[in-house]
């Protein structure tokens, strides 16, 4: 960490560690102010039950990505919050962090936590964590929300604008960090994080309210604990649909190596197809569904070419008119190669297609514009610029620049316009030099 995300991270632990401190002491107060002995047992059953599932819920959080994982504590704070106070639920975010321990996306058998990861990375999560529940909690009072008296629809719009508090104030705070760290831009990744989130946000909200309802009741406390065994079970069964669909995604890898392993000149291509293109589809705003299609299909594009002879396939120097007759044909093996695998349309089509023009002259339909899908014309840009930039048989790698003017020239005719404009705006964006392209 340089200097100044330091002390930015130590300003925000300092903070959380006094606001924490000061909530915590306010919530014991207040426990200690219930009247009867039967009004403690109750206070305090409340708080352990919610703060047991709070920890349970954090320790297991689920890995959507290696980089983006989403768990449920925030359905523990959100009722906290609304049941007991800001400052009862910052207090819960406070003292559980030493009781934290993390999977890692990479080994599931390994745990990050106090004992093993820097104290100022653990100080500030508690910080963040801290600031941002109490800030919604606030939030929450400032526009009418009332604390213990779960009633609908008055609490509705506090609740829900408190919600969308939490979460905002989160990632302003953690981008902050890292854009002093690396310089990442702040507005956009905030706008793209708070995007990721709101699903989370939409199916936590209502089970965050749902338990503060039950903890309300009596017995409420219990209710609380059967409602969350089924949710822990489907918690369960979706990690067990992420492995399925992990292990499918290696299934395809493993299928790409199989074809590369026959061409050393095209090693890693693939997988640098699949980067470009999920950057193209990424920067041309389409769908996350469109999106794994294209990642799936960028690195089978080139399956095809497992049934093309090796002395075709690795000629150093231009084909005939009979070799090139039979290269072209790879996108047709291909497709049915994989006609007995259970993949979407889409990617089918992209792998069949992505050697088509826009202009109608490629293969092997000689389809042009709109006849296909904008995902095999992403592919096909993605699949270009790569083949221009790497060492072949019968030709040296290009220039990126170069690379990138061919690209320009040949929007309209070869590529789809509006995939070379993103992509362009990628590549320059990203700036990625020849040395950077081949690290991918």
């Amino acid at each position: 960490m340089s200097q100044s995300s330091k002390i930015y991270a130590c300003f925000i632990s300092t903070i959380g560690l006094i606001l924490g401190s000061y909530c915590t002491y306010s919530y014991v107060l207040s426990v200690m102010g219930t009247s009867g002995t039967k009004g403690i047992k109750e206070e305090l059953l409340s708080t352990a039950v919610l703060f047991l599932l709070y920890i349970v819920c954090r320790c297991f959080p689920i890995y959507i990505r290696s980089d983006y994982a989403v768990d449920m504590s925030f359905i523990c704070s959100l009722a906290m919050l609304l049941y007991r106070g800001p400052a009862a639920a910052a207090a819960m975010a406070f003292v559980s962090t030493p009781f934290v321990a993390v999977q890692t996306s990479m080994d599931p058998k390994k745990w990050h936590h106090i004992f093993n990861v820097p104290f100022i990375k653990t100080a500030f999560n508690a910080g963040n964590y801290t600031i941002s529940i109490y800030l919604a909690g606030s939030v929450y009072q400032a526009l009418g929300g009332s604390i213990g008296k779960i009633q609908l629809p008055r609490m509705l719009l506090p609740m829900i604008v408190a919600a969308f508090m939490f979460f905002l104030s989160n990632g302003v705070i953690l981008l902050l960090l890292f854009s002093i760290m690396n310089k990442v831009p702040f507005f956009p990744q905030l706008i793209k994080i708070l995007i990721d989130f709101l699903p989370n946000l939409a199916a936590a909200t209502p089970l965050g309210f749902f338990i503060a309802w039950c903890m309300t009741l009596d017995g409420g406390a219990y209710l609380v604990v059967l409602f969350m065994l089924p949710l822990m079970l489907a918690r369960y069964s979706f990690v067990l649909y992420l492995d399925v669909k992990n292990n499918y995604y290696n299934m395809v890898k493993t299928l790409s190596a199989a074809l590369e392993a026959k061409d050393c000149y095209t090693e890693g291509h693939s997988h640098r197809v699949e980067i470009y293109s999920e950057k193209i589809a990424r920067k041309m705003r389409l769908s996350n569904r469109s999106i794994e299609d294209i990642r799936v299909a960028a690195l089978l594009h080139d399956i095809g070419k497992i049934g093309i002879d090796d002395s075709i396939l690795n000629k150093p120097g231009y084909l005939t008119p009979e070799e090139r007759s039979v290269i072209i044909l790879h996108p047709q093996i291909g497709d049915n190669i994989l006609k007995n695998v259970k993949l979407s349309h889409l990617t089918r089509e992209i792998i069949l297609h992505h050697h088509e023009r826009y202009d109608g002259m490629g293969y092997p339909g000689h389809t042009k514009g709109d006849e296909i899908p904008l995902e095999a014309y992403i592919v096909s840009a993605a699949d270009a610029y790569d083949a221009m930039t790497s060492d072949r048989p019968y030709c040296n790698s290009r220039p990126v620049e170069q690379a990138m003017q061919i690209l320009n020239e040949e929007s309209g005719r070869q590529f789809h316009p509006k995939v070379v404009e993103a992509f362009l705006q990628v590549l320059q964006e990203e700036k990625i030099t020849a040395e950077e392209r081949k690290a991918v």
